[in-house]
């Protein structure tokens, strides 16, 4: 019998002479077993973004009778939580009992009002590790009767409301049980080595922080061994483009869209090679860039800002169509060694943004071209592996033609017409004809024009 509630608390432990005595046992701990404080246990845990593995919960081999005794495991589990001896008819089919559900402190009698529960959904495990298990593994998970805390019974519509949900999105609403559950999901991820998402160990930090001292006992290793952490998938190459006739840069992780695009534009756009790397799935600590285009400035934007993202779907969507996850990186404020940032620039006269990996390119920019490109700051980062040989930045001698495509009402201030008509004058005249009076000084009607 296992009995959560006793004292609604997982364990508060005493210190004397050095050694932690728990005050309360709960779901039966091993007589031999070691106690650990839950903190310590979470520290251990890989901090990860959930896998982007699609999920197949057939895997996993539900109900299986493992011990070969003829009770399936959600049979094992009614007959282990019964609070008085449980009826079983035929090979093994519980007819009555009496169960505590725990998360909402209902007690039950009869079985079909109660589902078996994991603790850690199974959807859950799959994208915190499991994907990557072998089916034995996947097997041994979902029938785990070896360790308490894995499966237990619940009222059927509290385990529907919790479906595969973590404690950042879900907690039990019988709050005096709420340290006991985040210790014990603790306990679980750390027996079967599932990595928490950071938004789920913020929540059962500041679960645990109301909790006083919490120890448990620590986890046995699985019969079928615990798996290992998954494979870290490798940086792929990011490759750049640079279009004289767009006055603008276009990146891709794609191989068939950079071929493509040297293949069928190599007029429009000059293949620059990788320029960094960063990763086509989504790793511990990653974030999602994301990639707009826009048909009115013939470019891309990229960015890591999802309230950035958010305002430019918001108002510009006649301007830019957003599409999607280009790649992840690591965000700007990112402790992960061996990454460097990424720098971006905005261009006022060519409409478009650059980025660059190479801080002699970024010194190089900020430098030379300061009318040409505003600097903006770092904007994520990536791995300093894959970054190429420094080289000197390629803004062309010679800018393209853009033709009579701009009016003086199409820049905010007399400085970015000024910068535009600076830019193409030289080369072409004025061909936009800013400059009706042909005295070099275009849109004098602009606040700050001389």
């Amino acid at each position: 019998m296992r009995n959560r509630v006793l004292g609604a608390a997982l364990v508060t432990v005493a210190i004397f002479a050095g050694s932690l005595t728990p005050s309360v046992a709960l779901a039966a701990p091993p007589t031999s077993a070691e106690w650990i404080p839950v903190a310590t246990l979470l520290d251990q845990l890989r901090v990860e973004a959930p896998s982007t593995v699609k999920y197949n919960r057939d895997q996993f081999f539900e109900g299986a009778d493992l011990d070969g005794d003829g009770c399936r495991t959600r049979q094992e589990v009614l007959i282990e939580e019964t609070d008085i001896p449980a009826t079983v008819t035929g090979v093994c089919t519980v007819t009555a009992g009496q169960w505590l559900s725990y998360y909402d402190n209902v007690t039950h009698l009869d079985p079909a009002a109660v589902e078996m529960d994991h603790l850690v959904a199974l959807k859950e495990a799959w994208v915190s590790g499991a994907w990557a298990w072998t089916d034995e593994q996947r097997q041994g998970y979902s029938n785990d009767v070896d360790d308490d805390r894995a499966l237990t019974m619940v009222t059927a519509a509290v385990n529907t409301a919790k479906a595969d949900k973590d404690p950042a999105s879900w907690l039990p609403s019988y709050r005096s049980i709420r340290c006991t559950y985040v210790s014990e999901w603790v306990a679980v991820k750390w027996r079967w080595n599932l990595s928490v998402d950071p938004a789920e160990k913020i929540a059962i930090q500041t679960i645990l922080e109301g909790c006083g001292p919490r120890d448990t006992w620590l986890p046995a290793a699985p019969t079928v061994g615990r798996p290992s952490a998954p494979p870290l998938p490798e940086p792929v190459a990011v490759h750049r483009f640079w279009s004289p006739v767009y006055q603008g840069h276009f990146f891709t992780t794609d191989v068939a869209e950079r071929d493509q695009i040297i293949a069928r534009w190599p007029g429009v756009w000059t293949y620059e090679g990788q320029r960094y790397t960063a990763f086509k799935t989504q790793v511990a600590g990653t974030i999602p860039l994301y990639r707009f285009w826009s048909s009115t400035y013939s470019g891309h934007f990229y960015t890591a800002d999802p309230a950035e993202r958010a305002a430019v779907i918001a108002r510009w969507p006649n301007i830019w169509k957003d599409e999607g996850v280009a790649y992840y990186v690591y965000p700007t404020d990112s402790t992960q060694p061996d990454t460097v940032p990424v720098a971006r620039f905005w261009s006022a006269s060519a409409a478009h943004h650059f980025y660059t990996a190479d801080a002699a390119e970024r010194d190089a920019v900020i430098a030379k071209w300061t009318r040409v490109w505003s600097y903006e700051g770092d904007n994520f980062r990536v791995p300093a592996a894959g970054i190429p040989v420094p080289q000197p930045p390629r803004p062309p001698q010679q800018p393209g033609n853009p033709g009579d495509i701009r009016n003086c009402t199409d820049f905010a201030n007399y400085a970015a017409a000024k910068e535009w008509f600076d830019l193409y004058y030289p080369h072409y005249g004025d061909v936009a004809k800013l400059d009706l009076d042909h005295d070099g000084v275009p849109c004098e009607g602009l606040p700050g024009a001389p």
